[in-house]
């Protein structure tokens, strides 16, 4: 089963993702809001997917984050952000994310993009 963390500093947003995806079979093994959670999380369980918001609570943001997270071992990131300017995109593409899902963003497309990254690992 697909473990998946969370980091979305929404609590309503995370909580929905969070069901969906439990809901469709997946293991949601976290939740993080901000930076120090999510790295702290992640080096815990391991998660074998990262689903992450671009803008985070506390002074780091999702890319930053996903790189330090990078930088401690292999691990697959999809940003899930509505902001999608080239400034942004550029700094996300430099982590060579899994993968990007535009909010607001339907149940399918979160799903697809989950989808995606299980075939890669299975690869």
């Amino acid at each position: 089963m697909t473990k998946i963390l969370i980091v979305e500093d929404e609590p309503i947003v995370a909580e929905a993702v969070s069901q969906f995806l439990h809901h469709a079979g997946y293991q949601v093994v976290g939740i993080a809001k901000d930076e120090g959670s999510a790295l702290w999380q992640a080096a815990t369980v391991r998660p074998d997917l990262v689903l992450m918001d671009i803008r985070l609570a506390g002074s780091s943001d999702g890319i930053e984050t996903a790189r330090k997270m990078q930088s401690a071992g292999p691990v697959n990131v999809v940003f899930v952000t509505a902001h999608q300017d080239s400034e942004t995109r550029s700094r996300a593409d430099a982590v060579h994310p899994a993968g990007f899902v535009a909010k607001p963003f339907s149940c399918q497309q979160l799903l697809e993009a989950v989808t995606a990254v299980e075939k890669l690992r299975r690869s």
